[in-house]
């Protein structure tokens, strides 16, 4: 069979605007960009096949438009993914889950990895704090009033100070040995205005994190005391 026959113009130029219509239509903008750029890729053959000649000026247009969009394609997948992240990185990466990719390593640009070779106070309770901590090895120590509470790895110190401003509300000691990651809130307070996707992948990461230390300090419920009777497997006496 001859296929050439239903292989009009028309077909390319309605099947393009099929393409556009779905594109806009979608929320993702890799997926937008992706049927935007076959739309276009027909669009260009459209000019090819309309007249005897070609309409290179209108093939040529279409051509930068759709390179311009691969380029971003290009951007967004780079964005999204963790290819050519080394494997300290990619591990960190895991313990960011609201954060893209690319929004992980535009951070991390401005993150500074420590290991503590003698004990040292990352904050201390009520005085000016600007620093934000990610412990990745070993566990700090908060203190206040009343006690001492040890801090795992895979936990931020700072989070709250970061989110309402103010000073540190506990002082915290790093043991030495301790791994930690250690940003300037100037820093990150600069790429938040300039990114609201990125600042709400932060405090929703820091939400969480405020969210888990809270269940993991909230003490158990007391058991009630056992009855006696009910042990001993006597009946109860009726007063």
């Amino acid at each position: 069979m001859d296929l050439s026959q239903y292989l009009t113009a028309s077909l390319f130029v309605q099947a393009a605007l099929a393409f556009y219509v779905a594109g806009f239509l979608v929320r993702d903008e890799l997926l937008l960009r992706v049927l935007i750029l076959v739309g276009t890729t027909l669009y260009i053959l459209y000019y090819y096949h309309i007249s005897d000649t070609p309409l290179w000026d209108a093939i040529w247009t279409s051509a930068v438009i759709g390179m311009t969009n691969i380029v971003m394609i290009l951007v967004i997948w780079r964005e999204r993914s963790t290819i050519g992240m080394s494997a300290a990185m990619l591990s960190l990466y895991r313990a960011f889950p609201t954060l893209y990719p690319g929004q992980f390593r535009q951070i991390m640009k401005h993150a500074d990895w420590r290991t503590v070779e003698q004990p040292e106070v990352l904050c201390t309770k009520d005085e000016a704090f600007d620093k934000l901590y990610f412990i990745t090895k070993g566990e700090v120590h908060l203190e206040r009033a009343g006690g001492s509470n040890a801090i795992p790895a895979n936990n931020f110190i700072g989070e709250i100070s970061f989110l309402i401003g103010g000073n540190a509300t506990a002082t915290v000691i790093a043991p030495t040995g301790t791994e930690y990651v250690v940003w300037n809130r100037g820093d990150l307070d600069g790429m938040t205005k300039k990114s609201l996707k990125l600042s709400n992948a932060l405090s929703a990461l820091f939400n969480e994190d405020i969210a888990r230390k809270l269940a993991q300090s909230a003490p158990e419920p007391r058991q009630p005391a056992a009855d006696p009777d009910q042990s001993s497997g006597l009946p109860k006496h009726i007063h």
